[in-house]
């Protein structure tokens, strides 16, 4: 099977499987609503019914921000102009490439932390549901397989964090270093943000492996019922050496359809100031539109991952594995 087969065949087994997308989106609100409602808290006690409210309605009160920002500290020294539009994006993906990524406040780390383990416990009965197995097909035997496989995951996840802190600590630290001592002197800042973007590129290919090799090994750990956590993960590195190119092009092709959600985000959300309720409205719903198509994009490269994975281990069983059989009205609610 190739990629574009696996891509457009992924596609349609998330898109009959509409409550998958859905659970984690609980998930991720589960885990947001109570850092919601703290940060709501300590932005009240700062500026209450004074007139910076009305300024920050309107857009953003940069002398209160100022002010603000010098006192504030654990949840709320995150917020800030860059909690707006493409700019936590922006943030997220320097702050990652910079070897940053665990050097956020332990709130903020915490939720992180949630979420994951929330994802460690719907992922088998993800990869199961999109794998079209028979068990997983039903409420109670997709929630049977979550608690099965949850705990394979959560060491899984362990092995991963530990693998994310030494490629920072050991490879992205060091290389950011030593470009900072190399250029200190360089008077053109073409030569310092060349050398930096070199850094840039093999951190970020770094983290590309790693993070399909753990993908791979999730899916190696449902299909052939791993439990070792590091066996799964040589396997999924083994499969991504085996195959650099089909699995780099798929991913490719889902980084592509990526860019084109961020963009489309970037090009409808409203941004600050917006006075009136129904503006507030429209504005937390774009986000949260946004929030879904991240959620279907990674259940559909998934989705298509696994289908790689099984062609690749069936090879002329393939295309029997790729014919879609129309779900029931039990599958569609599960």
């Amino acid at each position: 099977m190739n990629i574009a087969r696996c891509f457009a065949v992924g596609f349609g087994r998330v898109w009959r499987a509409p409550a998958l997308p859905g659970w984690v989106f609980l998930a991720s609100l589960a885990v947001s609503l109570p850092l919601t409602a703290a940060m709501r808290e300590i932005l009240r006690s700062s500026f209450g019914t004074s007139l910076v409210q009305e300024n920050m309605r309107r857009g953003f009160d940069v002398d209160w921000y100022g002010e603000f920002s010098r006192t504030a500290g654990g949840l709320a020294s995150t917020f800030g102009p860059s909690v707006v539009g493409m700019m936590p994006i922006a943030a997220n993906l320097e702050r990652t490439l910079d070897g940053q990524l665990f050097a956020v406040d332990w709130t903020v780390l915490a939720a992180g932390i949630a979420f994951l383990l929330a994802w460690a416990f719907l992922a088998g009965g993800i990869i199961l549901r999109l794998t079209q197995a028979g068990r997983a097909r039903t409420r109670g035997g997709f929630f049977s397989a979550c608690g099965e496989y949850f705990f394979r995951f959560v060491r899984l996840l362990a092995l991963s964090m530990a693998i994310y802190w030494a490629l920072f600590r050991w490879i992205s630290g060091p290389l950011h270093r030593w470009v900072e001592r190399g250029t200190r002197d360089v008077t053109v800042e073409f030569t310092a943000m060349t050398w930096t973007m070199g850094v840039y590129a093999v951190v970020g290919l770094l983290l590309v492996i790693a993070g399909l090799s753990f993908d791979y090994a999730k899916i190696a750990m449902v299909l052939e019922e791993r439990r070792s956590a590091l066996l799964a993960f040589v396997r999924g590195l083994r499969f991504f050496l085996s195959h650099p190119g089909r699995t780099l092009g798929l991913y490719g092709m889902f980084l592509i359809v990526g860019a084109l959600i961020k963009g489309l985000f970037i090009l409808s959300d409203p941004g600050v100031g917006q006075a009136g309720n129904a503006a507030l409205i429209l504005a937390f719903l774009v986000g949260q539109c946004y929030v879904l198509l991240c959620i279907f994009l990674k259940l559909w490269s998934l989705a298509s991952q696994a289908l790689l994975f099984q062609a690749a281990a069936s090879g002329p069983e393939a295309a029997a594995m790729a014919r879609e059989a129309p779900p029931s009205s039990s599958e569609v609610a599960a």
